[in-house]
């Protein structure tokens, strides 16, 4: 439970590994988690989520399109819930060069 709290107040905590039997409402204990949390401020046409205001969260490209003073549109959009296998690695999730 605090795990849990702490990472919706400090995200760049890294996430949450939750164990359990099967059957025990972690699933949807998560996903109840993620309906109370608000919606967060995201470029409306980037397939990150980038953020309109924090250059540390935008992609390239929105990075470029800010340095030009482009106009970026703004879309509130729920929090993602990742949901990834024990053994998933970085490299698998993310890529590798």
């Amino acid at each position: 439970k605090l795990a849990l709290i702490l990472n919706v107040i400090d995200p760049k905590i890294g996430g949450v590994m939750i164990l359990g039997d099967r059957g025990t409402g972690k699933t949807t204990t998560i996903r109840a988690l993620v309906d109370l949390l608000p919606e967060i401020e995201t470029v409306a046409d980037d397939p990150y989520n980038s953020s309109p205001t924090e250059f540390d969260n935008m992609s390239d490209e929105v990075r470029n399109r800010k340095a030009s003073k482009e106009e970026l549109p703004i879309a509130l959009k729920k929090v993602p819930m990742i949901d990834l296998p024990l053994g998933a690695t970085e490299d698998r999730v993310c890529g590798t060069i």
